[in-house]
């Protein structure tokens, strides 16, 4: 029996045909397409003082939506008289080596606002929202990798100062954002306040 040469059979095929096979070898020779980016996770933090708490101060809801963590470790530390909270930190349960997730430290004996201000414009720190007071968020970067974002606030009269800081937050959310609005909410208890200006003058003595 004569053979049919490959030119000649390819020939013979229906243009349907050969329509589908150069769909499918162009298929082949695609590159794969990267992965959808996330849906964005609008959701607002809530009442980041709302019981449940962690550290007595932060709602167990913000922290789940601004670190992504369902489950997680807290450490808290106190003033040395144990009345005050000094810092709180959120880390992976079990934890790992990777570091604290949130951070909230409030400090009094911040660095003279006029460090501050050069730090802000170092790091490009944008203002926080008008009714958030006096302070800024920022990101770190780090070979191009964002690795850390924190806001930053101080008391009206300069006496204390609070900082929030989100690092390997989820991919979907702002941490920028976030930091500002635990920032916003935390400012009249841990900074505004007689209470928190009579810490801060103990503390200094």
């Amino acid at each position: 029996m004569s053979q049919t040469s490959f030119s000649t059979r390819r020939s013979l095929l229906p243009p349907t045909a050969l329509l589908l096979a150069a769909g499918l070898l162009t298929a082949c020779s695609a590159s794969p397409s990267s992965p959808p980016s996330p849906t964005p996770d609008t959701r607002p933090l809530g009442d980041v003082t709302t019981a449940p708490k962690e550290c007595g101060l932060v709602s167990k809801q913000s922290i789940e939506r601004a670190t992504g963590l369902g489950d997680f470790t807290v450490e808290k530390y106190m003033s040395d008289d144990g009345k005050y909270l000094d810092s709180c930190y959120i880390y992976t349960k079990p934890r790992n080596k990777s570091g604290y997730r949130l951070r909230i430290e409030i400090d009094t004996s911040p660095l003279p606002l006029s460090n501050i201000e050069q730090i802000k414009a170092s790091s490009d720190g944008v203002d926080l929202p008008a009714d958030a007071g006096p302070g800024f968020t920022f990101t770190l970067v780090e070979s191009g990798v964002k690795y850390e974002s924190a806001g930053w606030a101080w008391a009206r009269d300069g006496s204390s100062m609070l900082t929030v800081t989100l690092a390997e937050t989820p991919s979907n959310r702002d941490p920028q954002k976030d930091a500002a609005e635990f920032i916003r909410q935390l400012r009249p208890i841990v900074l505004d306040t007689d209470r928190a200006s009579t810490r801060a003058s103990g503390r200094r003595q």
